[in-house]
């Protein structure tokens, strides 16, 4: 017989106080001996919103427990470490109140209204924009300043040298150009841009938000002997209708000209992928057509923020300037947001 598992239930609750994460960590538990979960859609949503509430990366956070296997309090003390020490009692009740099924405090809620009475962030020309196109551009979205700060932070952590393009080139950045740096305080500080949140709100019409921790990324310059190590065009979403809002974005750390490694993606493309996934040949891989021609690479300074439609095909475009394309992505949802379990 194989080791059996009790799954803990999501009311079931630790030091920290949190609902869900000794059901969190009980899965990966069972997963880590190869027990099949069956992955609901409410057991992905409360996945997916304990891990952006605490802060906590998913792909760092699974392979701290399926390579170091923790006890529930190791792991609530890993959790608090990568809080610095202290998780914000609001977060915790926010957390709680989806959990239980119970509405937010009034003081969540006083919140919330802060956020939809502070001036708009996009303009009616901004919102045409992105409806035409699928991707909109905060304009100093953060302080050059603050930039330069999170952009020194990358450096550091790489161990490279900004004047020096030997070093760019040392030692591998991460998967490709993605970097796992999550957790320095500027990166933070970024998360909590009030223009990054109203512009997400504008264009999920909520102020009832929750933001990913994800990733940075360096990518270099092209030399004779490094090539670009990004991804190609390419969907972070299921391509099995029904085709569901979404919303994807990066923080530019440096200027970033159009040939410097941009960010790049296929505008308008969100009101036109259903009928291009039906007419396309029956057996084509939709994946694997390639849309590189239709690619338009976006500049911007840094500081700037791009927000594009995740049914965009997208991707970092080649760099062929002569400083590296230095970002932070960053997402927001709401608590309904809906994704296809199907992938395809």
């Amino acid at each position: 017989m194989g080791i059996q598992h009790a799954l803990a239930n999501s009311e079931e609750t630790g030091e920290l106080g949190v609902q869900h994460l000794k059901r969190f960590w009980s899965q990966a538990r069972a997963q880590r001996d190869g027990v099949r979960i069956e992955q609901t859609e409410k057991n992905w949503r409360f996945d997916n919103l304990l891990l952006n509430g605490l802060g906590l990366p998913l792909e760092e956070t699974m392979r701290y427990l399926m390579q170091v296997n923790p006890g529930f309090t190791e792991f609530e003390n890993w959790v608090l470490t990568k809080n610095n020490g202290q998780i914000d009692p609001v977060q915790i009740e926010r957390l709680n109140s989806i959990f239980s099924h119970r509405p937010y405090p009034e003081r969540l809620r006083q919140n919330l209204r802060a956020v939809e009475e502070e001036p708009a962030v996009l303009s009616a020309e901004d919102l045409a924009f992105w409806e035409k196109n699928g991707y909109v551009i905060v304009r100093a979205a953060i302080l050059k300043e603050q930039a330069r700060a999170t952009e020194n932070a990358v450096w550091e952590a790489l161990g490279m040298d900004p004047n020096n393009p030997a070093t760019w080139y040392e030692k591998p950045i991460g998967k490709g150009i993605m970097m796992d740096f999550y957790h320095h305080p500027t990166l933070l500080a970024n998360r909590q841009s009030k223009r990054i949140q109203k512009a997400f709100a504008q264009l999920w019409q909520t102020a009832d938000l929750w933001k990913t921790t994800d990733r940075t990324s360096f990518n270099p310059p092209e030399t004779a002997t490094y090539q670009h190590q990004g991804t190609p065009l390419h969907w972070d979403m299921s391509l099995e209708p029904p085709l569901r809002f979404g919303t994807q974005g990066l923080l530019y750390l440096c200027d970033t000209p159009a040939e410097q490694g941009a960010f790049r993606c296929v505008p308008g493309f969100h009101r036109q992928l259903a009928s291009w996934l039906a007419a396309l040949p029956a057996g084509t891989d939709p994946r694997r057509v390639n849309l590189d021609a239709l690619a338009v690479p976006i500049a911007a300074e840094a500081g700037d923020f791009v927000i594009w439609h995740h049914a965009l095909p997208h991707g970092s475009s080649p760099n062929h300037g002569t400083y590296p394309r230095i970002v932070q992505y960053l997402n927001m949802y709401p608590v309904d947001f809906k994704e296809n379990m199907a992938w395809l």
